[in-house]
């Protein structure tokens, strides 16, 4: 089986990767259609990248506009060589990874659509969320109809699944596979360290790392420190990451101001990363909403505990794991009583977070089996495609 992933706005190179790695070493002859990443070109280094990809933003980043131009001419580049391979037959499977504009008046599925029917490939998506979370305004009727073109929707849970089904009404079949870990294979370095470069911060230590959107919480997160500092008078909390629209940028900026809180309003590279995984007690994902969380899984892959909301997709992707607190209410309180309680018993939550850590690979969240169960999607969609033909 010959299969593409298809990312071509290098939307999650290192998701990407993984996948494409996991699928290789399952037997499909993959390619991961996707430009260089232009913060960390050598993220896709070992994935098996298609050898027509042109690159331009990675060598015009800066400024900012000039790169957003090089990404649009690089993306309708490899967007016709994607298509040219398509007619050639090429592939047996196009497998997209974030459709472009989604939500707004696109081509990009309807096009890919008729020249993979005409060839006779499968064509997939995977849904990484039903909605995206940080447009409240969607229009669902042209997210529907774009995600209607795929043959195959592949949702990474049974909240997204729902979602799609209920709230957007798709028509596709849809299969639930869990999302893969990321980094799993990366060893933490050791704490003192880790703690060193990081200028030995007091313990003990919360981490909150990831892109800043207002649905991500860290609203409620000032809102809960203040109880967690009292309990624990010498806590160290890390928010690492760039507040991507201004009312993320204000919450981020009132956090900062609290005692114990350290601000990274900026892109960390993964040998960083890793530093904050190292000397965290504990990884707090304080969500007002989200479908799953590749920052959960980031966390569980790295052996480090977290302290959840109760969202479904959460709740779900906690399932089965000894390490994940999750808090009795989406609120300030409610995120600062499961903290402290998580912060007694850190010692017995980081030992149960090694414990699932070591299971991890083994399990349905493994790599394996995520790889085995869309490969077996890929076949049993292509056997029913052929039974109507």
């Amino acid at each position: 089986m010959r299969a593409v992933l298809v990312d071509l706005l290098c939307n999650s190179p290192f998701y990407c990767a993984e996948l494409a790695r996991a699928l290789s070493q399952a037997g499909v002859r993959t390619e991961l259609a996707s430009p260089l990443f232009y913060l960390e070109p050598e993220a896709l280094e070992s994935s098996p990248r298609s050898r027509w990809i042109t690159d331009l933003a990675v060598h015009a980043s800066r400024p900012r506009p000039l790169r957003l131009a090089a990404r649009a001419v690089e993306g309708l580049l490899n967007y016709a060589r994607l298509l040219r391979r398509i007619d050639a037959n090429d592939y047996d499977v196009v497998h997209v990874e974030w459709i472009p504009f989604a939500d707004r008046a696109s081509p990009f599925m309807s096009i890919l659509r008729a020249r993979c029917d005409k060839t006779g490939t499968l064509l997939v998506l995977s849904a990484h969320n039903a909605v995206p979370h940080d447009r409240p305004r969607t229009d669902l009727g042209v997210l529907k109809r774009n995600i209607d073109r795929a043959h195959l929707i592949i949702a990474h849970s049974e909240h997204v699944a729902l979602e799609l089904a209920q709230d957007v009404g798709t028509t596709a079949p849809i299969v639930v596979i869990p999302l893969g870990p990321q980094f799993a294979d990366r060893p933490l370095p050791p704490r003192a360290e880790a703690g060193r470069r990081l200028g030995d911060p007091s313990k003990p230590i919360v981490l909150f790392l990831g892109l800043i959107r207002p649905y991500k919480g860290v609203d409620l997160l000032s809102e809960a420190w203040p109880e967690v500092r009292a309990s624990f008078p010498n806590a160290t909390l890390f928010v690492v990451g760039k507040a991507l629209d201004a009312g993320a940028a204000l919450d981020l900026q009132a956090l900062g101001r609290q005692e114990g809180v350290r601000v990274v309003d900026r892109y960390v590279s993964v040998a960083s990363m890793l530093d904050f995984y190292a000397v965290a007690d504990l990884v707090v994902l304080p969500y007002r909403r989200i479908s799953q969380s590749a920052a959960f899984m980031t966390a569980v892959s790295l052996g480090r505990p977290t302290v959840v909301t109760p969202i479904a997709g959460l709740q779900e992707q906690a399932r089965g794991l000894r390490s994940a607190m999750v808090a009795d209410e989406i609120s300030g309180p409610g995120i600062a009583r499961a903290l402290t309680a998580s912060l007694r018993i850190r010692g017995e939550m980081a030992e149960a977070a090694e414990g699932d850590r070591a299971a991890l690979a083994n399990s349905p969240l493994g790599w394996a089996s995520v790889a085995r169960a869309t490969v077996a999607a890929y076949e049993t969609s292509i056997r029913v495609r052929s039974s109507r033909d």
